[in-house]
């Protein structure tokens, strides 16, 4: 319902939800940054049904030193309303004429009470100049939620404190997500603990520590080696692999250097090996060009080395190629510590005047590479730094795998012919200011992921990068995968950090460590933990859960892929920036969209559930929502969904916060599927049809307080809409009468009048209109291409139904639409159809089978009418009958699903001559008397009907 502006759903009972009965209520999260007026959610087990919330504004001051003082609440807070309240989720809203800063909040049940602060800062990881460490002199960066305010917000200014060898608080440059300070040049080295303080709140306003290492950068040799010296004449005709690949060896033998290539042409036809410790440097990267030819046989690597290397200062050039640069993967012993800088590529495989055949074989060997041919950059492990680089190539621009401490900033990449960039199994990596292109009609985008066969990908600051033209494969543009399980069902005993599980897990002989583990329903709902260790049938955990699951509770074991902030990108002629499951308190903000399909969450079964929890979109603009896809335009959305699949049919979406964000165009918010406890608030919708729209599966979504501008719909409810219909079908059932009657004798306005008086017309469209020559006067006319709508949602999905008509079909071949609940969409409750001669039916159960499904022997002729009925009945299947005798029948005590579509007579969603799925099944010829009962009529009654008919057909 609608309430002072705001959307309430009441959903009723939350999937695994138990009565508090008495226990002492546990938060596990709670929404926040949240300010005053706003809505936050907290999610939690035995919070009950009518909890008392007390909200105090945490009282600013001195921040002293950490570790933070814990709050004393006062003898008495604001008492706030609480909002959707159950077991395991209540909302409430921030009073409004309180100042920015931190709130705690105290949840009470007859149980006892939980407390909980928020807009703390919460540094989640940080990273030095050293990339897992920090030098003295060097700089660090904190990333996470809540580390600075506006300047507007007018609180004291943040603060840096680390506690090790030598403790000191340090001057630092922060806003929401990040924050950035100097190291002091004679700071000892060693271990510290790092705390950072947001402005406000005092001394509780103290995030907890996260650790440091400092220490000084391990010296690279520095002897030159000339590459001239070693014979290279640099006129880009005389062949100097022999002298350079005599300088890298001379490198070698004295452990590193700089192998140096002064201004110069430098002709090579073979992979250049560049040893550890050694930097491939030239002059200038304007002015020193590494050109390959068109070489046959390709090398795997143009240039290549295994760890502790550089490149930096030059320009390649190849034609045929496989990989450009490449270095160790993460998952090698030593991999990392390598970095390119001030590189630029220019490996273009379709180069010249090739041939169709020519493209044809590069194209499909490209392939046997990776999916989307050679990587143009391809490394991994620690300490990765590629900075200020140009790279184009013929296939996928970048992978980076299991990158620990890396930096990719200020690049650009271009996708090449079905090209993207992968970024895979991440534990720490700023990757910012990049600009990515799709460089070619077939490029895409590409994405973080765990699609290296990594357990989990984390702590990722995607931030201020520019992608545009991506037009092939899904266009996804930024996309997290990681499709895959350990493990989905019951879980078993808990012991401290040790969870049996109640099945055998699928670990495959593979290591699960930092996977996650998700409590989806039952008790302890709404908790994750990783996995720190696994047995045959058991797990486990990094620390014990706050409320234990127990033999009722679903869980999955999957891939983990949490705290990557999407902040300040550009995303335009593209497709979604997505987070396709497993993502785990993510954040979008302040990224601007146009000509994108939007801004999404999804949760969903991707060969295993995943779910996606508590992710944010905040302040983020489409601003244009027009959307080409593969072959039609549609709107862009920025969207909350889940997609459940059978057994777990819970919510796979939990916790989100949608706030603060423009959509203009022909955009806008969706939360749909198996959504649970998301919030839609403070957001504007300008020039669209649609302004907020919110499933019927979804549960528990709080909207309020948006703004809409030329919208034509500002909110759809399905939910609400679903209740209205079901009232309004309890008014129609079990009629003696017909419920809806369509003689076609009479028409106002474009629509037929229905006979019944109930007011149900049926809207006429072009192809469809109506003649003499009817069982008893006029009759609707279908030539194939048109049909009739009736727009009710609800009457026509009783679970008992009779369905009653003429027809004189001019063919009997195809698959034809006669009446049918549905016109786009998939499940339906009834399909009636004309199949060849005979009759068909279709329906789906509530399993979202299609079990009903049958047809009759051939019944029908061209040219002449039968009178055709079918009769379902709730708890015993489904009859068909022809000129008043039973031709079919279908016994199924299953119920019928039912759906939110329009009656359409004379068209089904798929059929015609042949049958096909992309065409819709269009009846041709004459139909007459058209009725619909709410009650399943007997065989003397349908016998009655057919004897109405003419005396001759």
């Amino acid at each position: 319902m609608v309430k002072n502006g705001v959307l309430v759903l009441l959903a009723g009972a939350v999937c695994g939800a138990s009565a508090s009965g008495g226990a002492e209520p546990a938060v596990f999260w709670a929404s926040d940054p949240v300010r005053p007026g706003e809505t936050a959610v907290a999610i939690g087990e035995d919070l009950s049904e009518r909890p008392a919330v007390e909200v105090v504004r945490v009282s600013d001051g001195r921040a002293g030193q950490p570790p933070r003082a814990a709050f004393a609440w006062p003898t008495r807070g604001t008492r706030v309303e609480p909002l959707q309240a159950n077991a395991q989720s209540v909302k409430f809203a921030l009073p409004p004429k309180d100042d920015v800063g931190l709130f705690a909040v105290r949840i009470a049940t007859s149980g006892g009470k939980a407390e909980r602060v928020l807009n703390l800062p919460q540094v989640w990881w940080v990273q030095g100049d050293g990339g897992t460490a920090a030098s003295p002199g060097g700089w660090i960066r904190a990333f996470g939620k809540n580390l600075g305010w506006d300047a507007k917000d007018g609180l004291r200014r943040p603060l840096l404190w680390l506690d090790g060898p030598r403790a000191l608080s340090l001057k630092v440059v922060s806003d929401s997500h990040s924050a950035r300070a100097e190291l002091p040049a004679e700071l000892p080295e060693g271990t510290y603990r790092l705390y950072l303080h947001n402005g406000a709140g005092g001394r509780a306003g103290w995030s907890d520590p996260v650790a440091l290492t400092v220490a000084k950068k391990g010296a690279w040799p520095q002897t030159v080696f000339n590459v001239t010296n070693f014979g290279a004449v640099a006129d880009g005709v005389k062949d100097d692999t022999a002298a350079v690949q005599g300088a890298l060896a001379a490198a070698a033998t004295t452990g590193g250097g700089v192998v140096f290539f002064p201004r110069g042409r430098y002709a090579l036809s073979d992979a250049l090996n560049i040893p550890a410790r050694t930097v491939l440097r030239g002059e200038k990267e304007e002015l020193v060009a590494l050109a390959w030819p068109d070489l046959p046989k390709p090398p795997e690597t143009l240039v290549q080395g295994s760890n502790t290397f550089g490149v930096a200062e030059l320009t390649v050039y190849a034609n045929h190629h496989q990989h450009v640069i490449a270095a160790d993967l993460g998952d090698r012993p030593g991999a990392g510590d390598v970095f390119l800088r001030r590189v630029r590529v220019r490996a273009d495989a379709y180069r010249g005047h090739p041939t169709e055949a020519d493209v044809d074989a590069r194209f499909r060997e490209s392939m046997k590479w990776s999916t989307g041919g050679g990587d143009t950059v391809r490394m991994g492990g620690r300490n990765v730094e590629i900075t200020e680089c140009d790279f184009y190539g013929s296939g996928r621009a970048l992978f980076l795998s299991r990158v620990r401490g890396g930096r990719v900033a200020g690049n650009r990449f271009f996708n090449g012919r079905w090209g993207w960039y992968c970024i895979s199994g991440s534990d720490g990596l700023i990757f910012e200011d990049n600009e990515i292109t799709g460089a070619d009609l077939m490029s895409t985008g590409g994405g973080l992921n765990c699609l290296d066969g990594s357990r989990f990908s984390q702590n990722v600051f995607y931030a201020n990068n520019r992608l545009h033209f991506m037009h092939g494969w899904d266009r996804e543009a930024m996309t997290s995968d990681a499709g895959g399980e350990a493990y989905s069902g019951r879980a078993g005993a808990v012991g401290g950090t040790s969870l049996a599980l109640a099945d055998k897990p699928k670990w495959n002989g593979g290591d699960w460590r930092g996977a996650v583990v998700f409590v989806m329903s039952g008790r302890g709902a709404g908790q994750y933990r990783r996995v720190a260790g696994q047995g045959e049938q058991s797990v486990q955990i990094d620390r014990p859960w706050d409320v234990a699951p127990d033999a009722g509770s679903t869980i999955c074991i999957t891939m983990h892929q949490g705290h990557y902030l999407i902040v300040g990108n550009d995303f335009a002629d593209c497709g979604p920036m997505q987070f396709f499951g497993t993502a785990v308190e993510n954040v979008v903000a302040g990224n601007t969209g146009a000509r994108m399909s939007g801004f999404r969450s999804i949760g969903l079964w991707y060969d295993g559930y995943q779910p996606n929890w508590f992710c944010e979109f905040r302040g983020n603009a489409v601003t244009e929502g027009n959307y080409y896809h593969w072959s039609s335009a549609a709107d862009s959305l920025l969207e909350i969904t889940g997609c459940c699949h059978t057994p777990y049919m819970g919510p796979m979406n939990l916790g989100a916060v949608v706030r603060g964000n423009r959509l203009e165009g022909n955009a806008h918010i969706s939360i749909d599927g198996d959504t649970r406890d998301a919030v839609v608030e403070g957001n504007r919708v300008a020039h669209s049809e649609q302004g907020v729209f919110v499933s019927r599966n979804a549960t528990n979504v709080w909207v309020g307080a948006n703004a809409f501008e030329d919208v034509r719909t500002a909110l759809t409810d399905e939910a609400a809409l679903r209740r209205a219909a079901e009232e309004r079908l309890r008014r129609y059932l079990n009629r003696v009468e017909p419920v809806a009657v369509w003689n076609f004798e009479a028409q106002a306005g474009g629509k037929v009048e229905d006979a019944s008086g109930n007011g149900f017309r049926a809207g006429i469209g072009s192809g469809a209109s109506l003649v003499s020559g009817g069982v008893s006067g006029r009759a609707a006319r279908f030539d194939g291409t048109g049909w009739l709508r009736v727009d009710e949602p609800a009457v026509f999905n009783a679970p008992d139904l009779t369905v009653s008509l003429w027809v004189k079909p001019d063919t009997v071949a195809g698959r034809r639409g006669w009446v049918v609940k549905r016109f786009a969409g998939a499940e339906a409750p009834f399909v009636l159809s004309q199949c060849g001669a005979g009759i068909g039916f279709e329906a789906t159960d509530a399993e979202h089978r299609w079990s009903f499904n049958f047809q009759s022997p051939p019944v029908l002729k061209a040219g002449e009418w039968t009178h055709v009925a079918t009769v379902a009945q709730r708890g015993k299947g489904i009859s068909l009958y022809a000129d008043g005798k039973l031709v079919a029948e279908k016994l199924n005590p299953a119920d019928r699903m039912p759906n939110d579509e329009p009656l359409i007579l004379g068209r089904e969603q798929w059929g015609g001559e042949p049958p096909r799925g992309e065409t819709p099944g269009l009846f041709v010829g004459l139909m007459d008397d058209v009725k619909v009962w709410t009650r399943a009529l007997t065989p003397d009654e349908i016998r009655a009907e057919a004897g109405r008919g003419p005396a001759q057909k």
